[in-house]
Formats: C-alpha cells, sequence, structure tokens
C-alpha cells in the first residue's frame, strides 16, 4: 500500500475522530443511584494523590489503543492515561486484564479507570461514570480478500469471531445470533486474527480503526461492512465525580490542541510499519 496513502487515511481517521468527539452529545444526567449519596469515594482524586499512583485497567489486545511490546503495554489509551496520571502529579500502573472484566475491576476499585476504546453503551452507563469521548469510531466486519462476503446477510452460516463484553459481541448476538457461528474470544490480537489468517473464521467483527489497522498491516484481509457510530471514553467508578472532572479536562484539552489527533495518527503508524 502507498505510504502517502496510509498516511492519509489515518489522519483522515483522527480528524474524523476528532471533530465527532468534540460535538458528541452531552452524557444523560446522573441517575438516581448517582446522586443518593456524596459520602467518600474510595477511587477520588485525593485518593489517588495520597497513594501516590493512577491504576488503569486495560485489555491490551486491541493494537492500536493497547498491546504488549517488549514486555510493556503501550498504545494510544496507555498514553492518554499517561497524561492524567501527569495532571495529577501521580505515576502510572496498568493492569492487563480480559476486556469482558474490565468494568466489574473499576466498580470494585480494583482499578481507578478503564481505558481500552471502550464505548458508551445504555447498560454500562448504568454501572460506571464515562469521561468525555476522546474517540468516534464505528466497528466493521472483516473477512479474507475473495470471500464473497460483503453483506450481513453474507454472514449466514458462517463462523464470525469476536471478543467477549465487546460492543461488538452485543451487535453479532443481536444480529447474527440465529443464523450464524459466533466464536467469542477474549483477545483479539493475535488469536482472533490468526483464527481468521488460518480459516477458522470466515469473519472478525473489530473497531473501526482497528480494522483499518489490521487490514493494512495483512492485506489478505478486507472490510466488508461497516456499522454504525460509537463512541469512546475513560470509565470510572458511578462516585467518582471530582475524578471525572479531572479526565475530562485531560481529554477536552488534547481535542482542542489537536494533540488527540497526533496521537492517534502517530500510533496507528507505528503499529503499521513496526
Amino acid at each position: 500500500m502507498d505510504y502517502k496513502f496510509v498516511v492519509g487515511l489515518l489522519v483522515g481517521v483522527a480528524v474524523g475522530a476528532l471533530l465527532m468527539a468534540l460535538f458528541a452529545p452531552q452524557q444523560p444526567a446522573a441517575t438516581q443511584q448517582q446522586t443518593t449519596t456524596q459520602q467518600a469515594c474510595p477511587t477520588s482524586v485525593d485518593a489517588v494523590k495520597k497513594r501516590g499512583k493512577l491504576v488503569v485497567g486495560t485489555s491490551a489486545d486491541w493494537p492500536p489503543y493497547e498491546y504488549v511490546e517488549n514486555g510493556k503495554v503501550v498504545g494510544i489509551d496507555i498514553e492518554i492515561a499517561r497524561r492524567i496520571a501527569e495532571r495529577l502529579g501521580v505515576s502510572l500502573e496498568v493492569r492487563d486484564m480480559k476486556f469482558s472484566a474490565l468494568i466489574e475491576a473499576v466498580k470494585r476499585g480494583d482499578v481507578d479507570i478503564v481505558i481500552a476504546d471502550m464505548s458508551i453503551t445504555p447498560d454500562r452507563e448504568r454501572q460506571v461514570l464515562f469521561s468525555i469521548p476522546y474517540q468516534a469510531d464505528s466497528s466493521v466486519v472483516i473477512a479474507r480478500k475473495g470471500s464473497q462476503i460483503k453483506s450481513v446477510e453474507d454472514l449466514k452460516g458462517r463462523a464470525v469471531g469476536v471478543q467477549v463484553g465487546t460492543v461488538q459481541e452485543s451487535w453479532a448476538e443481536k444480529t447474527l445470533g440465529n443464523y450464524s457461528k459466533i466464536v467469542r474470544y477474549d483477545k483479539v490480537y493475535p488469536y482472533m486474527v490468526e483464527a481468521l489468517r488460518k480459516g477458522d473464521l470466515d469473519a472478525i467483527v473489530v473497531g473501526g480503526v482497528v480494522g483499518k489497522a489490521i487490514v493494512s498491516r495483512f492485506p489478505e484481509f478486507e472490510p466488508v461492512y461497516s456499522l454504525g457510530v460509537r463512541y469512546s471514553a475513560v470509565a470510572m467508578p458511578l462516585c467518582a465525580y471530582d475524578l471525572k472532572i479531572e479526565v475530562d479536562a485531560v481529554i477536552y484539552d488534547m481535542l482542542q490542541t489537536g494533540e488527540m489527533e497526533r496521537l492517534i495518527s502517530a500510533w496507528i503508524e507505528k503499529w503499521l510499519y513496526s
């Protein structure tokens, strides 16, 4: 693939995400559960500062947002988390776990925040407090070239891979559950990608930016179907209002200054050409 075309694609994705995130709809008003108590929150700014570190939960199998390189978790989301920790004046600790375990981890207080390209959904909003969106994206169905899969109807009777606990899994269950074989994975990369390469899967469903990166890295794949827009945000405990203010400020500044756009482009390019 031509280098300039790839760079243009990446910048276009980043600009689109920037604009859509800036004009994303406001979050719903606080739920009754959020407003019935004003007691001290164990995941407060003061608690994080007293501890001296921000504990972040993620699932490091979703490049270029989070993945393991030379034994360390790196990526777009980790850089955003690093900026949040810098604003709070603390160090950063990253805990890698299954995506499906992240919501419960932040609810229990095992981690202070979750950042894992996590989409805002009504069900999740009942369980955690979300920051303002830092990314607007879609989801995409990817198949091997020559598969003849061009639409949802073409997935009938096919094996489709999804990651457990994601909006892509929810979409597959609702849309494909009656006539396709849905195969669930804890890790997208490399396991789900390798299953598609080997022919164990006919298609996979992933986030749009992740899908573009995978298709560019593996030219034997192609995107065949795109789903609707979704918004990615940082998740915190429902009580962590003061922490949300600090996280929102970091994201807002990164969007306003163009740093988010540059960060996304740089990390996609880094992963593609590593």
